[in-house]
């Protein structure tokens, strides 16, 4: 279950860098186009960095 976090922090990163670097969903998504793409790789980040966090306390209380 730990790896689900990490796995999800890499698809946010991704699905931001689609958004922000290539044409992917471009008919669909219009407005907000490089905004979102920016949240998305943000908040992925964050999770990256939480999780690392996290693992490295559970490894230091063992």
């Amino acid at each position: 279950m730990k790896y689900f976090a990490l796995a999800m922090s890499l698809i946010y990163v991704v699905a931001g860098a689609l958004l922000l670097f290539t044409n992917f969903l471009g008919l669909e998504i219009t407005q907000f186009r490089v905004p979102l793409g920016c949240v998305l790789v943000g908040y992925g980040i964050l999770r990256g960095y939480l999780w690392r966090r996290k693992l490295a306390q559970s490894e230091q209380d063992q």
